[in-house]
């Protein structure tokens, strides 16, 4: 709906989206974490970043993982079995954790 206000237009509109929630995925990973340890370590603190549509990575606060991880045997097909529960595509570790 368009309301029209001298030199401006007020655009009204209703939409609907279906977003991960991030609070619960940020649970379930904390307790994943807690339980496994992700090439060799044990991820005490994390944040989830959101990049494009459906692809989100976990950035790794404490212990800071800089090119610390091979990629093999960090249990990324669990990692993404959880990620598929919220409705997200991909989710995996930011590139920098990787050897280059």
């Amino acid at each position: 709906m368009k309301i029209s206000l001298k030199n401006k237009i007020i655009r009204i509109g209703f939409f609907i989206s279906k977003e991960p929630n991030i609070k619960n995925l940020e649970k379930e990973l904390a307790d994943f974490f807690s339980k496994n340890e992700i090439g060799g370590y044990e991820i005490k603190q994390f944040r989830i970043e959101g990049t494009v549509a459906f692809d989100y990575r976990i950035v790794p606060l404490e212990p800071p993982l800089e090119e610390c991880l091979s990629g093999e045997g960090i249990h990324t097909k669990e990692i993404e079995e959880i990620g598929k529960k919220y409705g997200i595509k991909h989710l995996g570790f930011i590139y920098w954790c990787y050897h280059k």
